[in-house]
């Protein structure tokens, strides 16, 4: 793969991944990752980096919010990655041209969610190691633009920058057409919100093996950005819900406002992080000795 060393990223995902999960995928051969916002303080992110570490000594991703508004201590979790010798970083809503320079002089990559050719081409222009095509149908905030399309585009345009296919990566099926458009790498969430080592109530996960793609909306009504969200949590909080209206949340709200991506079609059951790796990756193998 061009400039990845891991085939299988495991997404950071808001208020679910935390240290087992993140550990887990690691060291199931995949790169683990979770969001410094997890945390409400730094000291807390510094022993969330400490519980990681003494759970796998394998490489791990921390995603940044670069937004003042929405992450107003973005710096100071930055600072505590590089103490702590995060070896990837996975910037969101911002530019990251101010950390990439200090990050690339302690050996730290930075990957980049985009959704455009506009915010790649920036993105990429500052320095960044990896371009994570957040697609139509990824789970959370999520672009417009669909993955054959998206993924394609940006390695035409921008062929010297690696690319991480992001949208309803739910096993090896997936995995096969997302390296056949030219990924470098794929970014696996929804799939892993189903594992026993994810943070999230058992409630959500049985959500996500009952949900069908078609009920999972993609709206900017919540979080002020356009996101997919399932449908039935939405209607848990509010009977009369519209994508078109939305719904007011307040901080409590959020812990029952949940995020997932079209890959829900895939997701049977809730498993162990590394038995879902094996498996993409076991099935992967298969189709690309099936392939012509």
């Amino acid at each position: 793969m061009l400039g990845i060393d891991y085939p299988i990223i495991g997404a950071p995902m808001f208020l679910v991944s935390y240290p087992k999960l993140v550990a887990a995928v690691s060291n199931a051969g995949g790169l683990g990752a979770m969001p410094a916002l997890n945390y409400r303080t730094t000291d807390e992110l510094r022993h969330g980096l400490q519980e990681i570490r003494s759970l796998t000594d394998k490489p791990i991703g921390i995603n940044l919010i670069l937004h003042k508004e929405h992450n107003p201590k973005w710096m100071e979790q930055f600072e505590i990655c590089m103490e702590n010798k995060v070896e990837l970083l996975i910037t969101s809503l911002g530019s990251p041209r101010s950390i990439i320079k200090e990050a690339k002089s302690q050996g730290v990559k930075v990957f980049c969610d985009v959704t455009t050719l506009r915010h790649a081409e920036i993105v990429a222009k500052s320095g960044a190691d990896a371009l994570i095509a957040v697609s139509q149908g990824a789970g959370g905030h999520a672009g417009a633009i669909s993955p054959f399309a998206l993924i394609p585009y940006l390695k035409e345009e921008i062929p010297e920058v690696p690319v991480v296919a992001s949208g309803a990566i739910s096993g090896g099926t997936q995995m096969a057409a997302a390296f056949a458009l030219g990924a470098d790498a794929v970014y696996v969430g929804t799939r892993l919100i189903a594992s026993l080592e994810a943070q999230a109530y058992d409630d959500y996960k049985q959500m996500l093996v009952d949900s069908g793609p078609e009920e999972i909306i993609y709206t900017p009504k919540i979080s002020g950005i356009p996101a997919n969200w399932l449908k039935r949590s939405l209607d848990k909080l509010d009977p009369n819900f519209s994508p078109v209206t939305g719904l007011t949340v307040d901080a409590k709200s959020w812990k029952e406002i949940w995020s997932a991506g079209h890959g829900v079609a895939q997701i049977k059951g809730i498993r162990p992080a590394k038995e879902i790796i094996e498996s993409m990756v076991a099935e992967y193998f298969v189709i690309k000795q099936e392939l012509p």
